[in-house]
């Protein structure tokens, strides 16, 4: 009997390792070079205000795609929608290792926006209908710490070979290749999802809650800095801290693995001090940590940025641990959606406004700027945090 009942209760961490591991692949393979494209894009000719509005149409295009990818995880299985995004970043892939011209770099960034949006929608769906509301905090620490730890493997790799002045155009082709066979795995790799369908009035009463507008709130201040990184990273790394591409990679990816292991101790602090805090110090850390890492030394740079990536970490744990208590595990699809949609109208707003300030002002503004309106989060989070009840 206790064989049986151990049985029973490592099969659902059994799937939601396939899972995170799944997707940690994928997201190593897509971030690896995210913050090198801004580089990419400035070699092959393109301006500040280019490179900012090709981001801008990045993040944009999943204004349009978002809500209706959200109800989908809903109404249809997520592997469907997992095997259709991952071929349109292959599509995306493709273009940028074949086309250098801005109209038809714009459309491929577009297609690969349909795809990043489907994507991250619907493995979140995929993976918070799989966590059941069981030992939540132990399952998003599994999918978070292996997303983060690929993720700065990526970097890192991504930077070696970059250095061997291996050409961006064949890092994007084999990419383009890569993403194109696991969409063909994923069909075989990934559990089906439950379906279910809802009137648009269910999600409604879902959002117009006080604690919901609150998180909403709160999680768009901290979404405007995410365009200054996207924008600016790598060129800030080059052009203010003078580092190479092996260089910027493992300052990347040293930072970003931190957060494997920021999301496991926050898993077990949580426990102690509740939500509240945990809020409160992921916004503190992560702006400050992004204003002092503009500090132009590499060293004292990377100590604030690792800082920056702790306070990530955590309101990415804030995020998925809110998600998975504030709403219904059957519409978690489309109100995953709607907070996705909240983040990325901040994140489109942040494009364009640091690739025009980066290129004019210098590439430290933006994370100057970033940092600010993390904090203001801070400031608000302090000030109301009465309003959170999960």
């Amino acid at each position: 009997m206790e064989i049986a009942n151990s049985q029973k209760t490592d099969q659902p961490f059994s799937k939601i390792f396939k899972i995170s591991t799944f997707n940690a692949f994928v997201k190593g393979l897509s971030q690896a070079t995210l913050f090198f494209i801004s580089i990419h894009l400035r070699n092959i000719g393109f301006s500040g205000t280019e490179i900012g509005i090709i981001f801008m149409i990045y993040s944009i295009t999943g204004l349009f795609t978002i809500l209706p990818s959200g109800f989908s995880n809903d109404f249809f299985k997520s592997k469907h929608m997992v095997t259709l995004a991952l071929l349109l970043m292959a599509l995306q892939y493709f273009g940028m290792a074949s086309f250098k011209t801005f109209p038809i770099i714009a459309m491929f960034f577009l297609l690969g926006s349909l795809g990043k949006t489907l994507y991250a929608n619907s493995m979140d769906s995929l993976f918070l209908k799989s966590t059941e509301k069981e030992h939540t905090k132990k399952k998003i620490s599994i999918f978070l710490s292996l997303n983060y730890l690929f993720i700065g493997a990526g970097m890192i790799a991504s930077g070696y070979f970059l250095n061997l002045n291996i050409q961006f155009e064949k890092i994007f082709f084999i990419l383009s290749v890569a993403f194109a066979i696991i969409a063909i795995l994923s069909q075989f790799l990934l559990p089906k999802s439950a379906t279910a369908e809802f009137e648009i009035l269910h999600y409604k009463k879902d959002i117009f809650r006080k604690d919901v507008l609150f998180f909403l709130f709160i999680m768009f201040l901290f979404s405007l800095h995410f365009g200054a990184e996207d924008t600016t990273y790598g060129l800030f790394l080059e052009n203010i801290l003078k580092l190479d591409k092996l260089q910027s990679g493992l300052y990347m990816g040293t930072a970003i693995m931190t957060m494997a292991a920021t999301v496991i101790f926050i898993r077990n602090l949580i426990k102690k001090v509740g939500v509240k805090t945990i809020l409160l110090l992921g916004t503190f850390l992560s702006g400050t940590g992004l204003i002092l890492m503009t500090i132009p030394s590499p060293e004292i740079s990377l100590f604030f940025r690792i800082i920056h990536e702790t306070g990530d970490a955590t309101m990415f744990f804030f995020l998925y641990y809110g998600i998975s208590k504030l709403f219904d595990l059957k519409r978690i699809g489309g109100n995953t959606g709607i907070v996705t949609f909240v983040i990325i109208i901040g994140g489109s707003l942040s494009s364009l406004l640091s690739g025009m300030i980066g290129a004019n002002y210098g590439y430290n503004m933006p994370f100057l700027i970033g940092g600010t309106t993390t904090l203001l989060a801070f400031l608000f989070s302090l000030k109301f945090r009465h309003v959170i009840q999960h």
